[in-house]
């Protein structure tokens, strides 16, 4: 967030709106010195809260974009969704389903992809898959999610796929976060997408009936998306001598 630009907008819109900044001081019930802080750039002296409650009635939305060594924070987090769609795929996989990985569709003026399709030819079971390594959304990622459910029966006929039944899974990464934004809306969840891990493997085993749920998946990888080929060491302290042991010195010259 450049600071100052955020300060120049904020005063550029008061003034279009023909306001004081102790009219948006009164607004905000903040003191103008805030306002005024607020519209020098000087933002690290004013709480993000603060700033916010400033900004609302101007009608300006605050966002925030989280860098991290130039472009390596994409570079990690498609890495992490990368893993997550290989390890799903090849669970899938060696329980006999066919896997399509980002199917890619524009229908009926919707256009988007699906990041996993499985198919199990023996129980002609389809399996829709959205695969989040964080869930920042729930709503969003929830209508995603029912949306591409609905499309993909269709989506799959010219492979001579011919469902019997679809299932919805949502592939999420094993963290604590997630488990937090799913215990936190626990009853949309149990709503909309009520089993979880051990019952769906059991299902991905054994395809029987239509099931939808969230699938905690869990991968160790780097930023590369590769599992490391490097074994952690343990690092031992030294062992203390006991009372009398010889030292090097006194066992003799070492051999060169």
């Amino acid at each position: 967030m450049d600071d100052v630009r955020v300060g120049a907008l904020v005063r550029a819109v008061r003034q279009r709106m023909g306001l004081r900044q102790s009219d948006v001081a009164a607004a905000a019930r903040v003191s103008q010195k805030t306002v005024s802080l607020i519209e020098s750039g000087r933002l690290n002296e004013v709480t993000v809260r603060t700033l916010r409650i400033v900004l609302e009635p101007l009608r300006i939305r605050l966002g925030f974009l989280a860098l991290w060594q130039g472009g390596e924070a994409d570079r990690l987090l498609d890495a992490s969704h990368a893993a997550l769609v290989d390890a799903c795929a090849r669970v899938l996989r060696r329980h006999g389903w066919e896997v399509i990985v980002e199917l890619t569709f524009s229908r009926y003026g919707e256009r988007g992809s699906i990041d996993l399709v499985g198919w199990h030819p023996g129980t002609r079971a389809l399996l829709v898959i959205e695969v989040k390594s964080r869930i920042l959304d729930v709503q969003a990622t929830l209508a995603g999610l029912d949306r591409k459910a609905r499309l993909a029966p269709q989506l799959v006929r010219d492979r001579g796929w011919r469902p019997v039944m679809t299932a919805r899974l949502l592939v999420v990464a094993d963290t604590k976060a997630n488990r937090s934004v799913v215990a936190r809306h626990e009853a949309l969840f149990a709503s909309v997408l009520p089993l979880r891990s051990r019952a769906i493997r059991s299902w991905v085993r054994r395809p029987a009936g239509s099931i939808a749920g969230v699938w905690f998946l869990a991968t160790s990888t780097r930023v590369t998306g590769r599992r490391s080929s490097v074994p952690r060491q343990r690092v031992r302290p030294p062992r203390s001598r006991s009372a009398g042991a010889p030292t090097g010195d006194a066992a003799g010259p070492s051999a060169v």
